[in-house]
């Protein structure tokens, strides 16, 4: 079908070309490479991957990258310039970035921008101690007694600490009576709290702290600083302000690092690249002379690889060989122009697997009517198909992306069709007939032809099935499991045709008598081969739920008219005079966009669930891998001879 046919590629050549092998491999990007360390369990053999050179040589990347990382994230904190959301990227030579990584000035911001960080570290920690002093401080800012004379000493105390404000009279009065030489003053508090200074001589100690533990007492212990609390509150906000203006300086010089950020930019990317290569050759064997490493290559590209490979590396040995059964071979999809962007559904799925057949050019007409019948409204078609062809033209997106944006158009271009048979421009705001029909008139007609569409589809996952059981040579199955519910279901559809009553009946007992006696045949014992088989009748509702599934067509391009119209409606109510036009006007470009949005994303939600649940359930297994080529993958430039498959 679609799937592209995919071969093994093995690559035998000196050690000394290795570098302009993987260059020329990630340049193409049309290889996955394998890990060949997880295929060899022999520990002999697992020498083969071992060099510590190019460990090293590793490392030193990943450190490079990890600094240039740091750099740019630390830069960006400061450079306010925006740039455009659309630009294109800057393109390089790979010989131009090995320059500007020679220039030892890059190398040195990067430098000053670590140096710089811990200087803000250290300020920010600093301020850290200074508030937690602040917040210790201040409730004592009103003692005059020097911080560092509160203690306990040999004859007398000066303690600090809190008791409940409710009563703090009558404590007070307590503590003077029991001890006369003693004085506990309220420093400041709250409705809850009340912070005092406790002065006596310790001969009375035990008195004291007796009457503190009874009244909920506890102790404060200040910071270890000089003078009194609002003098130390003083010398903290002083500092807080010279910690202030050494900010302001380092900011000032991250300021003047800012013109390094493009040249950054193009280093990440460049040791991005390096590293890639250096991971890769971690999977592939070597000895000291050697180099040996294999992949996945889609059979169309054998020959471009080939013919690349030989055509710079004298002595290099290539060959291929088909999959063997039970690696784990990666899927590549080709459909044609108009299949591509449907791809994106079955990607978020589950890709087929080897045995699978690729669903997307089957599914794809389904998908591109039930969205286009969900929206059914030629206006919006033609806002999306527009708003879609802008975004290419801006982005230029790449991958999923693309495909994202071209399903979007293409969802317009099949919402525009069925708008117009509908008749459907904007609600009723433009009043043209419908080519066909207009659902709100009469929408068991759509009812009706959602079903067939349904049903049509139903047929055609069977019929996938059957060809795939016929292709493994189990014609039984295809013939008992898929062409006996054909005719079961034929018969009853037939039933809803006049004048075919007669014929439906036969038709259906034919298909049921069928189903009887050939669905249980995995089963031995006769008498569960019959209830087996006569249990899987009520498989048949399951069909019928599936068909009834496809209402959803009808709900949601019912939903759209009724929406629009009813935006029509309240700006027909509002634009009654000048100012009433003005509002008219956005409420009227406000409501459609809106509506656009939700009912384009329930139309993608649904067209999506009608493939998943009731087409995809009757052939389609899955659970294929995605190839993952050894390419260029760049954030900020592009590279000039990276290619991409």
């Amino acid at each position: 079908m679609a799937k592209v046919n995919i071969k093994r590629m093995s690559v035998l050549a000196l050690q000394k070309d290795k570098d302009r092998i993987l260059k020329l491999l990630q340049e193409m990007g049309n290889i996955e490479v394998i890990d060949l360390k997880e295929e060899i369990s022999d520990d002999d053999w697992c020498r083969i991957f071992e060099e510590e050179v190019e460990a090293k040589n590793r490392d030193e990347i990943e450190g490079k990258l990890n600094d240039i990382t740091f750099a740019l994230d630390f830069i960006s904190r400061y450079d306010k310039t925006k740039k455009p959301l659309f630009a294109d990227k800057p393109v390089f030579k790979e010989e131009a970035l090995a320059e500007i990584a020679e220039k030892k000035e890059i190398w040195g911001a990067i430098q000053k921008c670590r140096r710089l960080d811990e200087e803000l570290n250290e300020i920010k920690s600093e301020e850290m101690k200074l508030y937690n002093i602040i917040a210790a401080l201040e409730p004592w800012k009103n003692l005059q007694v020097p911080i560092e004379d509160v203690g306990v000493h040999s004859k007398v105390a000066f303690l600090t600490g809190t008791l409940p404000a409710k009563g703090i009279e009558k404590i007070q009065d307590e503590i003077k009576k029991t001890v006369p030489e003693s004085s506990i003053q309220v420093i400041g508090g709250d409705r809850e709290t009340s912070y005092v200074f406790l002065a006596y001589y310790r001969d009375g100690e035990q008195g004291i702290m007796d009457i503190l533990k009874n009244n909920g007492w506890s102790k404060v212990d200040l910071p270890k600083l000089q003078g009194t609390p609002e003098q130390a509150l003083q010398q903290a906000e002083t500092r807080l302000a010279e910690l202030d203006a050494l900010r302001q300086e380092i900011v000032l010089k991250a300021n003047d690092l800012i013109e390094y950020r493009s040249s950054l930019e193009v280093l990440a990317d460049y040791f991005s690249m390096l590293k890639a290569r250096k991971d890769v050759y971690q999977n592939t064997g070597k000895t000291k002379y050697s180099f040996y490493l294999e992949g996945w290559v889609p059979e169309p590209q054998m020959e471009r690889v080939v013919k690349a490979l030989r055509k710079e590396i004298e002595g290099i040995n290539i060959s291929f060989r088909d999959p063997k059964d039970g690696e784990d071979v990666p899927m590549v999809l080709k459909n044609p122009k108009f299949v591509e962007p449907f791809e994106l559904i079955t990607e978020l799925y589950s890709l087929p697997n080897q045995r699978d057949i690729d669903p997307n050019l089957f599914m794809a007409p389904f998908f591109f009517i039930y969205f286009g019948m969900m929206v059914s409204d030629a206006g919006y078609g033609i806002i999306m198909s527009l708003l879609a062809v802008a975004a290419m033209k801006m982005i230029k997106p790449k991958g999923m992306a693309k495909k994202l944006f071209d399903l979007i158009f293409l969802g317009g271009v099949s919402t525009f069709i069925w708008g117009a048979i509908f008749g459907g421009w904007f609600g009723n705001l433009i009043k043209l007939p419908p080519i066909w029909m207009n659902p709100l008139d009469d929408p068991i007609r759509l009812l009706i032809f959602s079903f067939i569409l349904g049903i049509i589809q139903i047929y055609t996952g069977l019929c996938l099935q059957a060809y795939k059981n016929i292709r493994d040579g189990n014609t039984t199955a295809a013939l008992f499991d898929q062409g006996m519910w054909m005719i079961f279901l034929a018969g009853c559809i037939m039933f809803a045709l006049p004048g075919m009553a007669q014929v439906a009946k036969i038709v259906a007992i034919a298909g049921a008598i069928g189903l009887v006696l050939t669905q249980g045949r995995h089963q031995r014992n006769p008498v569960l081969k019959l209830g087996s088989g006569i249990l899987s009748l009520y498989d048949a509702t399951g069909f019928l739920s599936d068909v009834l599934s496809y209402s959803r067509v009808l709900a949601l391009g019912l939903a759209t008219g009724v929406i629009a119209t009813v935006i029509n409606t309240m700006g027909e109510l509002i634009g009654v005079n000048f100012i009433g036009y003005i509002f008219m006007i956005i409420l009227l470009i406000g409501g459609h966009l809106f509506n656009i949005a939700i009912n384009a994303l329930g139309a993608y939600v649904h067209s999506s669930r009608l493939q998943y649940v009731e087409f995809f359930s009757k052939f389609y297994e899955g659970g294929g891998r995605a190839f993952q080529p050894f390419k260029i993958n760049t954030k900020y430039i592009n590279l000039e001879n990276g290619e991409e498959i």
